[in-house]
């Protein structure tokens, strides 16, 4: 069975592999290619090797087979990559198979595609072999075979099989590590540390951002410990600690060696390893740093990778049970002691590595793409444990004939047959985008046969792929990702007056600038009115090749998301009998071997002057201009200037005011009392119960409902949505007295002096400062300045506000751009007290400091 399994994965994954037709569309494998090409002309001297491209900024590089002197020095090498996002050793393969292939025939640089793919095809299927016998070593035969099968037909691990990159080979690796891993557990020798090494340095070759691999890897050595002790913690001693740790110290020793091995110049040429290795940090980090990581800008993290890689990278029915397997391996892990350590060592790498991805603000779907075989192997022990748990005993009971729970069985293996019949006509519908011609190539065809030479085309390519065999043609990239400025778009204006069509290569242009309104202003105007005809411009064809099968199609919508209007195209599309529109999937996804190429004609010929109105790129009313950054919208000025005077607010005769440090308490206490059964029902492990620190937690808690509530746009921030906060806490407190009330009355009765101690704690701590505020209350260093006219400017702007964010005193119509949290606490108190902010902030001070100190008592407290 697992050989055809194999036989199937191999096929789909070697099922057009020239699926691009030598044009290279996707630019990371393009570049390994051609600095692969560059590689090999240097070393065997070929005529102007040192004009290649990517060697002008490396002089120093010498021609021809290096010596050891040359083979060390990273400047003049002709080794050194010069170049370390994507692992030196796939351009080292390359040229390694170049060098025999030339022997044949003469190749040029893209030809390489037809080795390198392959490799990446027969690695994958080797993560398949991987996946059965990790699947089968934990969990059983079983769930080795399911698992096999699963990743065979996974799109995802097909579709990256068709790239030469390096996730195939990274995983294969990676899923060895893990067999490794266990066989040590089992066998405990040093050598399979060594083995453990080996691996796990071929694993990081082809790309170093899998540490968080470290996590299982620290599991399996703890294993280790306690199986040298029988579980017995306290027959754990130093000598043993050492002793294992010497094995995993080999484990990495070797792990390092294998890697330099490979990428000999991430050592000789460290400072451009780690300069490229902090750019694609910096990268992965922050969307909108480089054009092609805009699209990212506000995707939801977490959701964005679930949603995305279980509809587009395995398939819904597959996805969904990927991820909800990593709870349900969770709670089995919890309950049962049977399979406990193989759950918790898949839990290690894909609970940590993917908290470790989502700490990036950069979402490309193929950074999960580590995660998934294992994901799959617990999804499909939870398939096979549901059919399992419902399986009927020998000996029929009459419930089970009489009742619903008869069809259980049923359904259990309806599911799975479900989910496999489903996953394997998803991987069967994307095997179109691979039997038939590239979306960009077909264009290309289409325009050289309908488009008479020399015409005006503007392509919107901007930092993407391009339509080919365009040369002919006049041709105007728009650089859709400069600076909206007037010049710009001016002459965009121009060149779509005098121009016949505008061809766009993928959504990546549309679908990224909407992501992004306030920088590009401008060119959102232009999408939105090229999109809905406003420009003169007509869809003449789309070009598409979506995954199809039995006349069922799967279709993307980028357009949607863009908030674009779908333009009708004056030549119809395709048609299928059933159109599954799955919403906008991932430029990972469709970005690279089927993109939607969409062609506009223009068919008003509208002239400059009246494209340069409708982009509104004329001088504008200055209601119609864009809201600037750090800006209040128009609603939110209006509600700020309305929402009450600074009397309004803070009634100076009041009685609080007469007796501010008795109001302030007051409030201080109720809160307090409001939140301590709620305190003590969450802190319960707590020595103390968190009886102490119900008062820190109170005014976090009731400023919380407040706040949320308020920047919902739910109510405007008055003394309603204090009180509304203290009423939540209340009356969760009143449900947690409902749950627990002996234990918790039974505990005050028993700690009552703790109580009163926290309280006198608080309140001597409190005075005492109150004091020292009264002695001296300026704030202000006499000779170096300080703060606090600025914290008060920005306490009483946080009272006096309606809405959230505060508005800005010190820029009149802005919203505030600084962190607030701590003000909008004491504005909460101050909003119910009416207290001056200036006697408020002098006693925030003191409150401040009660609070450090019982938080401290505390801290100590719970800890001895």
């Amino acid at each position: 069975m697992l050989l055809v399994i194999l036989v199937v994965a191999l096929g789909l994954r070697l099922n057009g592999i020239n699926w691009d037709q030598g044009y290279a569309f996707h630019p990371d494998e393009r570049d390994i290619y051609m600095r692969a090409g560059c590689m090999y002309d240097l070393l065997t001297d070929a005529p102007n090797a040192q004009d290649c491209g990517y060697l002008r900024g490396e002089p120093d590089a010498q021609p021809g087979l290096p010596g050891i002197g040359t083979l060390l020095d990273a400047d003049r090498s002709p080794l050194n990559p010069h170049w370390f996002p994507l692992g030196s050793i796939l351009i080292y393969v390359m040229v390694f198979f170049r060098s025999i292939a030339e022997l044949f025939t003469d190749l040029n640089s893209l030809d390489m595609r037809y080795f390198g793919r392959p490799l990446s095809a027969l690695a994958d299927v080797g993560t398949v072999a991987m996946v059965f016998v990790l699947g089968r070593k934990l969990y059983g035969n079983g769930v080795g075979l399911l698992a096999a099968g699963f990743t065979a037909l996974s799109v995802f691990n097909i579709q990256n099989s068709h790239f030469y990159r390096p996730e195939t080979f990274s995983v294969l690796f990676i899923m060895a590590s893990f067999w490794a891993m266990w066989r040590m557990v089992e066998r405990k020798q040093l050598r399979d540390s060594a083995i453990l090494g080996l691996i796990l340095g071929l694993a990081l070759a082809p790309k170093v951002s899998i540490l968080p691999i470290l996590a299982p890897m620290f599991l399996v050595y703890w294993y280790r410990v306690l199986d040298e002790v029988d579980g017995e913690w306290s027959q754990i001693t130093p000598e043993l600690v050492q002793r294992i740790f010497s094995h995993a110290a080999l484990a990495g020793a070797v792990a390092a060696g294998v890697f330099f091995i490979s990428a000999p110049y991430a050592l000789l040429d460290v400072g451009a390893f780690v300069g490229d290795l902090a750019a694609q940090t910096r990268m992965a980090r922050n969307a909108g740093l480089w054009p092609f990581t805009i699209q990212y800008i506000d995707t939801p993290a977490f959701i964005y990778q679930i949603q995305q890689s279980s509809v587009w990278g395995l398939g819904i029915p597959l996805g969904v049970v990927a991820w909800v397997s990593i709870p349900f391996t969770a709670v089995v892990a919890a309950v049962s002691k049977g399979t406990r350590r193989a759950d918790l060592f898949l839990l290690a790498w894909v609970v940590p590595g993917f908290i470790f991805l989502e700490s990036f603000e950069v979402h490309f779907l193929r950074y999960v793409f580590p995660l998934m075989p294992v994901m799959i192997i617990m999804g499909s022990r939870m398939l096979l444990w549901m059919v399992s748990a419902y399986r009927p005993p020998p000996v029929h009971l009459v419930w089970r004939e009489a009742g619903p729970a008869r069809f259980l069985p049923g359904i259990a293996i309806a599911v799975v047959v479900l989910v496999v019949a489903a996953t394997g006509f998803y991987a069967l519908a994307f095997q179109r985008v691979y039997e038939e011609d590239h979306p960009a190539v077909t264009a290309s065809e289409w325009i050289n046969a309908n488009v008479p030479q020399g015409t005006a085309i503007v392509s919107d390519n901007h930092w993407d792929e391009f339509v080919p065999n365009l040369y002919s043609y006049n041709v105007w990239q728009f650089p859709v990702y400069d600076p909206d400025t007037l010049e710009k778009m001016n002459t965009l204006a121009g060149k779509l007056a005098s121009s016949e069509y505008v061809v766009f290569y993928s959504s990546r242009p549309y679908a990224s600038v909407a992501r992004a309104p306030d920088r590009f202003p401008f060119s959102n105007r232009y999408y939105q009115s090229l999109f809905d005809g406003s420009l003169g411009y007509r869809l003449e064809r789309s070009f598409t090749n979506y995954p199809k099968l039995f006349g069922v199609s799967f279709r993307d919508d980028a357009i949607g998301r863009a908030g674009l209007e779908q333009p009708e195209p004056l030549n119809p599309e395709e048609s299928s009998a059933i159109t599954l529109n799955l919403g906008y999937a991932d430029d990972n996804v469709v970005g690279y071997d089927h993109p939607r190429v969409l062609l506009f004609k223009n068919s008003a010929h509208l002239s400059e002057a009246v494209i340069r109105v409708q982009l509104k790129i004329i001088p504008q009313a200055a209601d119609d201009r864009p809201v600037g950054g750090l800006m209040l919208s128009a609603d939110d000025l209006i509600s700020q200037q309305e929402g009450g005077t600074f009397s309004d607010i803070v009634d100076r005769d009041s009685w609080t005011n007469k007796l501010p440090v008795l109001a302030w308490l007051l409030v201080v206490e109720i809160i307090y009392l409001a939140a301590l059964p709620l305190t003590m029902f969450i802190f319960r492990p707590l020595p103390d119960r968190g009886i102490i620190l119900a008062r820190i937690f109170g005014l976090l808690a009731v400023s919380y409902v407040a706040w949320i509530s308020v920047s919902l746009g739910w109510m405007e921030f008055s003394r309603t949505a204090v009180y509304l906060g203290l009423a939540v806490v209340a009356g969760l407190s009143l449900a947690a007295l409902a749950l627990k009330w002996e234990e918790i009355t039974g505990f005050l009765k028993e700690h009552w002096r703790l109580l009163l101690f926290g309280e006198a704690l608080f309140l001597a701590a409190f005075l005492a400062f109150v004091l020292l505020r009264h002695a001296n209350p300026d704030l202000w260093h006499p000779f170096r300045g300080g703060e606090k006219p600025m914290e008060l400017a920005y306490l009483t702007a946080v009272v006096r506000s309606t809405t959230l964010p505060p508005y800005d005193p010190w820029f009149a119509g802005g919203y505030l751009n600084y962190y607030y949290w701590g003000y909008f606490v004491v504005s909460s108190i101050i909003r119910v007290t009416s207290i001056l902010p200036t006697t408020a902030f002098n006693l925030a001070v003191p409150l401040f400091f009660a609070l450090t100190v019982t938080g401290a008592y505390t801290l100590v407290y719970n800890l001895t």
